[in-house]
């Protein structure tokens, strides 16, 4: 009897060791584990990839925000650059356009030779000197030598005589801007200027040097011998 209990109990042992190790083998720790972590990973990769396709999501909506909701919109923007141009270099020419324009009493859109206006700037109120051909001093023949060459690329002769001889007549209707009017009697030209616009000439004379007069001034009027174009 006591024989047989033993071998009860040691039977009953065996089934328990064996249903241990079962247990092991149908539920490791190592898989349980394993899977925790693969679902952990899942579910953060899951959230990562939500955040990210939010914030891309939120910069598109932003940059729509911030375009032009219509073509109106985006003609606006580039007449504003346009002007911005526009106005730098009108702010560049101006003040020298508006100044001769003044003087002249005319308008500014018409001032379109810049260079013409700048050369007779650079001499404005240069002392008259007979037979003088700088900056110290000029006379009416040798201002019209440097407008004609510098302005216009033409070559004249020295003297008002000189010029008055090798240029083609024309009539005051018919004036352009650097045409030549001569001034003197009818034996002698002795003064010549170099027609603008509005009725104003640029010249040298003994009284101002150099500066710009008016056709129809009394001094003047009576004075003019003819007006002339260099023939090309």
């Amino acid at each position: 009897m006591i024989v047989k209990n033993c071998l009860f109990l040691a039977l009953l042992i065996t089934l328990l060791t064996s249903c241990s190790s079962l247990t092991q083998i149908t539920d490791p720790q190592g898989y349980r584990a394993a899977n925790t972590a693969a679902n952990t990973i899942q579910r953060a990769t899951f959230l990562d990839n939500t955040e990210s396709q939010e914030k891309m999501f939120s910069d598109q909506n932003s940059k729509l925000a911030a375009a032009p909701k219509d073509i109106t919109a985006v003609r606006n923007n580039v007449t504003s650059s346009l002007v911005n141009v526009s106005s730098s270099l009108l702010e560049s020419l101006m003040p020298l356009q508006f100044k001769y324009a003044i003087m002249m009493n005319a308008t500014v859109e018409n001032l379109t030779n810049v260079l013409l206006y700048q050369t007779i700037d650079q001499w404005f109120g240069t002392r008259y000197r007979y037979g003088g051909t700088t900056r110290q001093g000029i006379d009416c023949s040798a201002f019209m030598q440097v407008l004609s060459q510098y302005v216009f690329g033409l070559l004249l002769p020295r003297t008002a005589h000189e010029q008055f001889a090798a240029m083609i007549s024309v009539d005051k209707e018919d004036l352009h801007e650097g045409d030549l009017v001569f001034f003197g009697t009818r034996r002698r030209v002795s003064h010549v200027g170099m027609y603008l616009q509005n009725n104003k000439f640029v010249h040298s004379c003994t009284s101002k040097g150099v500066s710009i007069s008016d056709l129809d001034d009394t001094y003047w009027v009576n004075k003019i011998v003819g007006y002339k174009r260099l023939a090309l």
